[in-house]
């Protein structure tokens, strides 16, 4: 999912989504699931639902972002 191929459209691409996903976290800090999967949507296009979930699993593995569970949102991880 990572590496394209050339039928990948980079829009929708786990690249792209996990760069909209930093900026957004880095402006409000703390997004819950919903709120940001809606916004990723409206902004990138309906197709990104594909590769959402997959371009937070790629942020979270990096460190780049926390999940709180009380919340069901998502922290920008400073560290």
């Amino acid at each position: 999912m990572i590496r394209p191929d050339r039928h990948t459209n980079l829009d929708y691409s786990v690249i792209n989504i996990s760069s909209f996903i930093l900026g957004e976290l880095s402006t409000y800090y703390t997004v819950s699931y919903d709120e940001l999967l809606e916004r990723v949507t409206k902004e990138i296009g309906e197709n990104a639902k594909e590769n959402f979930p997959y371009a937070l699993n790629f942020l979270y593995l990096l460190g780049k972002i926390k999940y709180e569970n009380s919340k069901d949102a998502f922290l920008y991880n400073e560290a």
